[in-house]
């Protein structure tokens, strides 16, 4: 065996047994103190001070974490509010028409565009092909209870066909309404392109989509009151 291999196998082996026996260097306070590592930046460092470093450096992350946290909560207390509000008021409800108009003026009032679209719906405004919705979902979604981000034309014209309200260049959100079968879409829109990203919780929206997808299947599209106004108009 050469002198670079036996050296390289004691290397392995120190390492090795410094993995199992972490607090190798509990009682030697001495000799942390002697070691020294080599970086870029410092040139060779001692392992207490690279140990400092990162500590700090973890603390920094930490915190940073802390503030995001507390900010998502401040966030999501707000959205809890005016998400019960709404499922509040679409439970109320006595068409499916007068739930999505609901929706529609509560993304509206957030500075959003919402879009309910239906496989049977009695409107062609917010009706959807099936086949156009099963190409969406077999690239975007794949089994996720809702997508996320930047939404190119041809993906919006699959799902909202030529609508002027979707933006371009904004972020979205859309999450599949599902009951016993696939029922449509429930999505939102915004200008921001930076809105709606991957990462975000979408528990609320989820259960919006929920109890949507219960009230499509227990309320007519307009009750008969609606009927006779949209008759006597037409």
């Amino acid at each position: 065996m050469s002198q670079i291999e036996a050296d390289a196998l004691t290397e392995e082996v120190i390492a090795e047994y410094l993995r199992d026996n972490p607090d190798f260097f509990s009682n030697r306070r001495e000799l942390v103190d002697r070691l020294a590592l080599p970086t870029q930046e410092q040139g060779a460092v001692s392992l207490v001070h690279v140990q400092l470093n990162r500590q700090r450096q973890r603390i920094e992350e930490l915190e940073e974490e802390i503030t995001a946290l507390m900010s998502l909560a401040k966030s999501n207390d707000q959205t809890f509010h005016e998400f019960m509000a709404l499922q509040e008021q679409i439970l109320k409800c006595d068409s499916l028409v007068s739930v999505v108009k609901a929706i529609e003026e509560m993304a509206k009032s957030l500075g959003l565009v919402a879009y309910v679209r239906l496989f049977d719906a009695d409107s062609n405004f917010y009706s959807l092909a099936r086949d156009e919705y099963q190409r969406f979902a077999t690239n975007h979604l794949n089994g996720k209870e809702a997508y996320l981000g930047r939404m190119r034309k041809a993906d919006r014209e699959l799902l909202f066909a030529d609508n002027h309200r979707a933006p371009e260049m904004g972020s979205y959100v859309v999450l599949p309404l599902k009951r016993k079968a696939l029922q449509g879409v429930l999505a939102f829109s915004s200008c921001d392109g930076g809105h709606f990203q991957p990462h975000m919780d979408t528990l609320f929206l989820r259960h919006l989509a929920l109890v949507l997808s219960h009230l499509i299947e227990s309320l007519p599209w307009q009750c008969e009151e609606h009927e006779r106004i949209s008759n006597t108009s037409a």
